[in-house]
């Protein structure tokens, strides 16, 4: 049963070490909200290889404490520099305000431009790189966390194509206790809808873009946006056609004009079109996607585009026979936080599709060493009950 789950699925070191950390959370001057997924620099790794870091969906960060100025940035607000220290308790983000945010009026199509745009940037992985990641799977099944997985993934990028070979360094897995007593056959033993090795192929291929542009039932809206500063970049809107009875997806695309590549894309499930969503066999089973969200954000480092954040979700009921009818749940997220670039691809690498596959070895609190997002509330809570003390 496992095995047919899987068709389903198919179908449809080195780190800066925290000697001293600094929590906080990052909220919008003028309405005091939580600012989601801001890039955090120090001015230490500006001078080499260093992706920085990144808050989480709720704003938050940690930083490490040192005498370094720390930089906050965002597409859509003012960029804030400011001492590394306590301070950094709150800290409030200025929306940008736009001398120029107009419609483009071009005889190009924007779908063509599009195209034009995602050619350009798959040419920008001209050269072999060595990705440094922090990863995390997530699996839930009615809603109830069923398992956790996290790891260190050096990911060894061939140019042209993005293909990678995946070292696996420092790894945990974590499940629900209840999975003990559940049958072999059991939906909960399902690992992940995704494969870990194709967390960064799938961005740099930017397939879930093309898909949208061949299909008839999507418009583009193109706009381009220029601050004070003389800075500027465009801002592509992915539209469903409201009238479509297909389930579709909506979102935007940006993109740096200088350069020509994409700075960060991100699709997901339009809520009007949920209704659309149909049981379909499959198989021996009747699938319905629930939910998707594929996000990936980009940065130009030291003339090198790397991808700097990666995230997937899928949400789907499924119903086979009287032994399944539950709704699942799978989110990842990857975070790079250094890279190398003209390096040899390994020869082998990690074989298994999933973190959770290769079980738990590390040798030190490596998803508290280093300095990635934190987690929500609830991945924590769910951890701390599972966590051998």
């Amino acid at each position: 049963m496992r095995n047919i789950f899987l068709m389903l699925i198919v179908l449809s070191n080195s780190i800066w070490a925290q000697t001293a950390k600094i929590e906080g959370v990052i909220k919008d001057a003028e309405t005091l909200l939580p600012i989601s997924y801001v890039n955090i620099f120090t001015e230490a790794e500006l001078k080499n290889n260093s992706t920085g870091s990144i808050s989480n969906e709720n704003g938050e960060f940690v930083v490490d404490e040192s005498k370094s100025k720390t930089t906050f940035s965002h597409i859509n607000y003012d960029s804030y520099t400011v001492e590394t220290n306590e301070a950094l308790k709150e800290v409030f983000l200025i929306p940008k305000n736009y001398v120029l945010d107009e419609i483009v009026v071009s005889n190009e199509k924007s779908s063509a431009y599009l195209e034009r745009i995602i050619d350009f940037s798959k040419k920008r992985l001209d050269k072999n790189i060595l990705l440094k990641a922090y990863a995390r799977e997530i699996v839930k099944v009615n809603n109830e966390y069923t398992k956790y997985s996290d790891a260190l993934l050096d990911y060894y990028v061939k140019k042209d194509n993005g293909k990678s070979t995946v070292i696996m360094g420092q790894h945990r897995a974590l499940h629900n206790s209840k999975l003990d007593e559940e049958e072999e056959g059991n939906m909960n033993n399902v690992n992940s809808a995704f494969n870990v090795k194709d967390y960064v192929k799938s961005s740099y291929n930017f397939d879930e873009i093309e898909k949208i542009l061949k299909d008839k039932d999507y418009e583009f809206e193109r706009r381009i946006k220029k601050e004070a500063d003389g800075s500027e970049y465009e801002y592509v809107t992915v539209i469903p056609n409201e009238q479509s009875k297909k389930f579709l997806l909506k979102g935007y695309v940006i993109i740096d004009p200088t350069t020509k590549s994409i700075l960060e894309y991100k699709l997901y499930s339009s809520e009007s079109h949920f209704k659309n969503s149909k049981l379909m066999s499959i198989l021996i089973a009747k699938v319905k996607l629930n939910k998707f969200l594929i996000w990936s954000k980009f940065k130009n480092i030291n003339d090198q585009y790397i991808l700097n954040y990666n995230k997937k979700e899928i949400a789907m009921y499924i119903k086979m026979g009287k032994r399944v009818d539950d709704s699942f749940d799978f989110s990842n997220d990857l975070f790079i936080y250094e890279f190398k670039k003209d390096v040899q691809i390994p020869e082998k690498g990690y074989d298994k599709k999933t973190i959770f596959e290769a079980g738990t070895d590390f040798t030190e609190n490596f998803w508290t060493k280093y300095n990635v997002f934190p987690l929500s509330e609830s991945d924590e809570k769910f951890i701390n009950s599972v966590q051998p003390k």
